[in-house]
């Protein structure tokens, strides 16, 4: 992975720190498969402006009462990116990962960091944690979601995806990506 790149996963509401985190939470219960293929389009949120292209949708965020729903919007968002839709899954983030990293560097960062892994073949969810301190990153309401992927080509990774209750009326957006 390039440095850039290296910077700009590892800047994203400081992911790299998360680990422990994550592993603090139990898997969910029905942690199947999620087989490759093209992810279901993402509705569009309450209020989204009619006839705007499904690529720059926001996608529908989960309640907050319901970590079901985070678990189904993490799947859906991962699948933003495996379908290479990365300005997508920028536009729909939480406004401290707009300000940790632009449009244009999240895509580029993103990018290389998933080039190497290839095609998914299959992901499945590992861990699932709530917390409300992320080290470098403001106090909030945090949701951690892990994920052990597997690729085409053989590799395999941990994917996590950080989720955070925004600022802007309460939705949850996805604050941080981190793949290795």
């Amino acid at each position: 992975m390039s440095p850039r790149a290296s910077l700009v996963v590892f800047a994203l509401a400081s992911l790299a720190g998360l680990a422990h985190l994550a592993h603090a939470g139990e898997a969910p219960a029905a942690a199947a498969p999620v087989p490759a293929g093209p992810a279901p389009a993402p509705a569009a949120p309450a209020g989204a402006a009619a006839g705007a292209p499904a690529g720059d949708a926001q996608l529908e965020a989960p309640t907050v009462r319901d970590g079901r729903e985070i678990l189904a919007a993490s799947e859906r968002w991962l699948g933003l990116i495996d379908s290479g839709k990365l300005g997508a899954a920028w536009d729909g983030g939480a406004n401290l990962l707009k300000q940790a990293v632009t449009r244009n560097d999240w895509i580029k960062g993103i990018g290389d960091a998933r080039k190497p892994f290839g095609k998914l073949a299959s992901r499945n969810r590992e861990r699932f944690a709530r917390t409300h301190k992320i080290p470098g990153a403001p106090d909030g309401d945090y949701a951690i979601i892990e994920f052990s992927s597997t690729f085409t080509n053989g590799k395999t990774a941990v994917e996590q995806v950080a989720w955070m209750l925004d600022t802007d009326g309460g939705i949850w957006r996805v604050s941080g990506y981190y793949i290795r």
